[in-house]
């Protein structure tokens, strides 16, 4: 709690506040996104992912709904990070259904995709590879409600030391507040799988990038830089997380 606290007092003497992400702040977010998430996380990277609405609709707002995400604002009020994150119950058949159909069509429908989304199949492979499936987790885990990490995100050029790791922690406190009892997450570089690992989350399966490659033998991800792999995470929601 102590340690905390201080974090806490580092931020609000900088100036730096913690908020949900509101209606008005989604358009500030997707740029912050844009800008800072996608050119650098190795994945969005290597496959040259640009902006298109069908992205920003269907992953980044869906992490920003019903109170779900949180932004980091400095003193001017400029977005310097954000956690986006959903609320995933073993009841919902509906969001279910709409996550198989895209598995399963996606692939195939490659050919007729606008070309900022014909290598998207290739995140739903990595996906199946390193066996990220938040609704396989419920049987898992012996659990009704998880709230599945989008992303963390934050500015390098902001200059704040343990941003990543507040967003973090203020992610768990919210998924506790909002009835979830785990967190689960899939973290595809070096430096967020460092804040995780420091947090004590179980790691549960590991990709390498260099392993994750086509059957004649080529990469599929070709500019990661210095990120090494991706790796899925959970944390049982308790008090002593919120603390």
């Amino acid at each position: 709690r102590g340690e905390l606290g201080e974090m806490k007092n580092k931020f609000e003497k900088e100036g730096i506040t913690f908020e949900l992400i509101g209606e008005e702040r989604v358009t500030d977010v997707l740029d912050f996104l844009w800008e800072n998430f996608i050119p650098d996380e190795p994945i969005s990277r290597s496959l040259g992912l640009t902006r298109h609405w069908l992205i920003d609709e269907a992953f980044f707002k869906a992490g920003m709904k019903k109170n779900c995400g949180i932004v980091a604002l400095d003193a001017l009020g400029n977005v310097i990070g954000a956690r986006l994150g959903k609320v995933v119950k073993r009841s919902n058949w509906s969001d279910w259904m709409i996550d198989m159909v895209i598995r399963m069509v996606l692939p195939r429908l490659t050919w007729i995709l606008p070309e900022a989304l014909t290598n998207l199949w290739i995140v739903i492979l990595l996906n199946k590879t390193v066996d990220y499936d938040v609704w396989k987790m419920f049987d898992v885990l012996s659990c009704d409600t998880i709230y599945e990490d989008k992303l963390i995100c934050s500015s390098r050029s902001s200059g704040v030391r343990g941003l990543g790791t507040e967003l973090v922690k203020r992610g768990e406190a919210l998924a506790q507040s909002l009835g979830c009892q785990y967190t689960y997450a899939i973290v595809t570089g070096n430096y967020s799988k460092t804040i995780f690992d420091n947090l004590g989350y179980s790691a549960l399966n590991h990709l390498e990038y260099s392993k994750f490659r086509t059957p004649g033998g080529q990469l599929y991800l070709t500019d990661t830089r210095e990120h090494v792999g991706c790796t899925t995470y959970v944390k049982t929601c308790t008090e002593k997380m919120a603390q």
